[in-house]
């Protein structure tokens, strides 16, 4: 089986309605990892598989649309495993999660009692069974990574995470099978802090990359159509398209 990607959650920090927030589901024959652990994710997971063969979560920053479901994968793995499941944070995330039990007036160990909880970046690549993790800082208002996922065939996606455009990423992404872009902003926002992607620099990245195909994520639906219609317009040659929750997508086909 070769590396697949299927969408769970595909929203911006406000779910789109009856969605999810960002989370994806990487597997293998051998491996399965969860990406991204956002709002609602854990009832979209428990519709397409069992949370308990999960084999790794893989968080890219902290923000409550990426991670806020990991209270309820603790819960669960907590009724049905007994053994810790591995969770890979940003720098700053162990801390954070251990901030947010303190804030729910839990024990500070709510979270490690049930995660073996691990920290990693740019200099700390990651093997995940069949996969591996490589990671870039992206351009956001937290510590974020933008990942490169491979699998022993060299087959890979990658994950842009929430960013900004930076010319690093377009190096980053060159060449991948599968871009999975955010495409948060619908117009180009004024003023030089940008933390989130628009159809110019979206394009901008995708033109550079060269990648096999894309998927825009993280977006609202109401403007979905016309983001895809603008990028799709300024990338001729490259196959774009929505994220949409419950498809599933062979990586390198």
């Amino acid at each position: 089986m070769s590396l697949s990607l299927q969408i769970l959650g595909a929203s911006c920090a406000v779910p789109n309605p009856g969605a999810a927030t960002s989370c994806y589901l990487l597997r293998t024959a051998t491996t399965t990892v969860l990406l991204e652990c956002g709002h609602g994710a854990i009832g979209k997971l428990a519709g397409q598989a069992d949370p308990g063969d999960l084999d790794a979560v893989v968080i890219t920053h902290m923000h409550p649309d990426h991670c806020m479901d990991l209270v309820a994968l603790r819960n669960y793995w907590f009724v049905h495993r007994s053994d810790r499941l591995p969770l890979h944070l940003p720098s700053n995330g162990p801390s954070v999660l251990r901030g947010i039990a303190v804030a729910l007036e839990l024990p500070a160990d709510y979270f490690d009692r049930v995660f073996d909880i691990r920290s990693y970046g740019p200099e700390q690549p990651l093997t995940i069974g069949q996969l591996r993790f490589e990671s870039l800082r992206t351009r956001h208002n937290t510590v974020a990574n933008a990942v490169r996922v491979s699998d022993p065939d060299g087959r890979n996606l990658v994950f842009s995470s929430d960013t900004g455009w930076f010319a690093e990423f377009e190096d980053f992404a060159r060449g991948t099978d599968l871009l999975l872009l955010e495409l948060t902003d619908a117009r180009t926002p004024d003023g030089p802090d940008r933390w989130h992607l628009c159809p110019r620099d979206g394009a901008r990245i995708i033109n550079a990359a060269q990648p096999s195909e894309v998927l825009l994520t993280h977006y609202f639906a109401a403007s979905a159509a016309q983001i895809l219609q603008d990028v799709s317009e300024a990338c001729p040659g490259v196959g774009v398209e929505l994220a949409v929750e419950g498809e599933s997508h062979h990586v390198g086909h």
